[in-house]
């Protein structure tokens, strides 16, 4: 199990969790959507820096962070019931059924839970909580584009948690309601790639007013 305990506020953001040289904190936007996302966190993402959940809610007035995982914890109630069984609830899942864009499109998610977790702990979620199975699913269309990654993805198709809100949020509220999303993951890759590789990252030369 990784460690969760604290990063050092000495080297670390305590806000962001960056390296305080790359703090993204100057340059979060504020992106208001109807939608409500309900970030369901699996308790493992909760202390990395490379959490790109923590990023979509701190730009995201209308959205919830929500602890989930962790073993013997699914035997006690892992998710805010409430606000997943509320009339209106949607969640994020790659195979969602055929047909469900016209029913979304007819009556829109009023929020939509996605799982801030690596895909293996998501099926894992998906598998023991009958709670998000009896949800209705929301798929994502096919990427439009490749861009850097923070992380290597084992599916063809797999997106960082804020990559995935802000394909959501394009999907239900319109490409511009996402692209202030979309440019923050941008902006987070590129000065990451920079810390690490220096001058010699094509990264290099970022600034915050391009966000």
């Amino acid at each position: 199990m990784r460690a969760t305990r604290p990063r050092d506020t000495g080297t670390h953001c305590p806000r962001c969790l960056l390296r305080r040289e790359i703090c993204i904190c100057d340059a979060l936007p504020e992106v208001r959507t109807k939608t409500e996302f309900l970030i369901l966190r699996h308790i493992w993402e909760a202390g990395r820096p490379g959490n790109t959940g923590r990023l979509a809610a701190l730009a995201l007035p209308n959205s919830r962070i929500l602890a989930c995982g962790g073993g013997n914890r699914l035997e006690s109630s892992a998710f805010d019931d409430e606000g997943l069984r509320t009339p209106g609830t949607w969640l994020l899942w790659p195979d969602g059924p055929a047909g469900s864009r016209e029913i979304w499109e007819q009556t829109p998610p009023r929020r939509v839970a996605v799982l801030d977790a690596t895909w293996h702990q998501a099926r894992r979620l998906y598998r023991r909580t009958p709670l998000l199975q009896s949800l209705p699913r929301l798929a994502l269309p096919a990427l439009r584009h490749n861009r850097r990654r923070l992380r290597d993805q084992r599916r063809p198709d797999g997106l960082s948690t804020l990559e995935a809100i802000a394909a959501a949020a394009a999907l239900l509220e319109g490409d511009e309601i996402a692209r202030p999303l979309e440019e923050l993951y941008d902006a987070v890759v590129r000065r990451r790639t920079a810390l690490r590789w220096g001058k010699n990252s094509p990264a290099m030369g970022f600034r915050s007013d391009r966000l």
